[in-house]
């Protein structure tokens, strides 16, 4: 068993011990931090206008290209690298910690720039606040690198879970002091603080001096490709936002980023429940492609019995969600988050393509990957643009369903694998999904016809799509879909056995 601060990898003997323990940690603390997320975000949305929000989102179009570059790929690097020293881990540290203050002193600077761009003075304050994020951001790479590299998701979503819940506990308190935009650059400062810390506590990770920087140059490129493919997805993901705020204004930009906020949620659970253990577990077997294959094609059954009814069901559930969950001066909303949410229906299945390049260290071939996903994404965003944010989020939605198909292909030829059996599995699945989806929105017409509240007609749209999702699940696939902790582990298992 891996010990506390140890560079070793899990051995094929530890893995299923670890991804059974892990997966079911996971599971149940991904949906405390998804309720925090939410729940957070609804008291929020009850003190701060949709302009403020829209300030920060016009922050984190700038801060989030930050951090891809300041990660630089190294944490990704130090966990499927096979054999690592102690001398490059720390080497690794303090290049991410140099890096991270190179950024936050960047963010001071550009600070006036930005707010001159949007027009709006107070971004100055806004984005010298949020660089102490990054700053605390940086030195936390190395530690998130060795918990993935150890497969130690326990401690991992502890992390996550505990920095959230401070965050919001922080931003709520600084609303109620009338904060406004203030409350949600102290949840992220306050929020990185508590993650920081967490992952050098639960790593036992202490950094030192490194004797030199030898024997990194493998890590660096493999850090290199993964940084251009991270600043390629920002534009794919990010870009609307730069767009949306500059041409449209702060407040429809809030009502976007909110919109987005809810969209990424499915994504978010199933990425944080899966991404940190299956990487790893592909990496362990990455010499053994037929077992490593076999992980994955279970791991992605899980992700699309999980992400893609989410993502219906966000979709089914739209004008009621808002309603009770922003209020309503939120329901502008509502369009948006119809469009995200149909892009959202296929997202968790084709972002696993770069869990494949990432696992294999193919660092060109997960670039191409980000380029082609960027070039769709910024043609969308520019057809959409005049039209408004409903326009972005629909031209995004078409362009994302587009492109799902071809960059599993890529990744799959890239592997070696053979993407029919990851259709096979992922097809019924999500057959389940839109059919549940349109049942819950059908059920939805009709009580409202009847004349039932909002509330009572988000509870019955609920219950009518569990009902016909399992249903259906059951009817249209096979029994092992209903395993969702125990398949990767079982399989596991029964490697090590044999």
């Amino acid at each position: 068993m891996t010990r506390l601060g140890s560079l070793e990898m899990p051995t094929q003997g530890e893995v299923p011990k670890l991804a059974r323990a892990g997966m079911s940690w996971s599971a149940g603390l991904v949906v405390g931090r998804y309720v925090i997320s939410l729940a957070s975000s609804a008291v929020l949305a009850r003190f701060i206008s949709p302009t403020d929000f829209g300030l920060l989102g016009m922050v984190a179009t700038f801060t989030i290209l930050i951090q891809v570059v300041l990660d630089c790929g190294l944490s990704w690097a130090t966990t499927q690298r096979r054999e690592l020293t102690r001398n490059q881990v720390d080497a690794l540290f303090w290049i991410n910690a140099v890096i991270g203050v190179a950024l936050t002193v960047l963010c001071f600077v550009a600070a006036p720039c930005m707010a001159r761009f949007y027009g709006r003075m107070e971004l100055r304050r806004i984005l010298a606040g949020v660089s102490f994020a990054l700053l605390f951001a940086s030195l936390a790479v190395q530690p998130n690198g060795l918990l993935r590299r150890q497969m130690r998701l326990k401690e991992q979503s502890l992390c996550t879970l505990y920095s959230s819940l401070a965050g919001s506990a922080a931003a709520i308190a600084a609303a109620l002091l009338g904060l406004r935009w203030g409350a949600l650059v102290i949840q992220l400062v306050a929020g990185q603080l508590v993650a920081t810390a967490l992952a050098f506590w639960y790593s036992g990770y202490v950094p030192k001096v490194p004797r030199g920087v030898l024997n990194v140059t493998g890590l660096l490129v493999f850090g290199g490709y993964s940084t251009g493919y991270g600043i390629l997805n920002y534009f794919s993901r990010n870009l609307d936002n730069a767009l949306i705020g500059k041409y449209w204004g702060a407040t429809d930009l809030g009502y976007y980023s909110r919109a987005y906020f809810l969209m990424t949620l499915p994504g978010l659970f199933v990425g944080g429940m899966f991404a940190s253990i299956v990487i790893p577990m592909m990496a362990v077997y990455k010499k053994e492609p037929a077992q490593m294959e076999l992980v994955y094609v279970r791991a992605i059954r899980r992700i699309t019995m999980i992400g893609c009814p989410l993502a219906a069901g966000l979709l089914a559930t739209a004008p009621e969600l808002v309603r009770l969950v922003y209020g309503p001066k939120w329901m502008p909303i509502v369009p948006i988050l119809i469009w995200l949410s149909l892009a959202c229906l296929l997202q968790p299945i084709h972002n696993t393509a770069q869990w494949i390049y990432v696992a294999l260290e193919r660092g060109w071939d997960m670039l191409i990957l980000g380029f082609v996903v960027a070039s769709s994404s910024v043609l969308a965003f520019a057809i959409g643009l005049p039209a408004g944010p409903v326009g972005v989020a629909r031209a995004y939605a078409i362009a994302n369903t587009l492109i799902a198909l071809p960059i599993l292909f890529m990744a799959h030829r890239a592997a070696g694998m053979d993407l029919r059996k990851t259709l096979l599995e992922c097809m019924p699945v999500l057959t389940c999904a839109i059919v549940m989806g349109a049942v819950a929105w059908a059920v939805g017409v009709e009580s409202s016809v009847a004349g039932f509240g909002m509330p009572a007609r988000f509870a019955i749209k609920v219950v009518a799509g569990v009902i016909v999702y399992f249903v259906a699940l059951r009817q249209m696939s096979r029994p092992a879909y209903f395993d969702i902790v125990g398949g990767l582990g079982h399989f596991c298992k029964c490697k090590a056995a044999a």
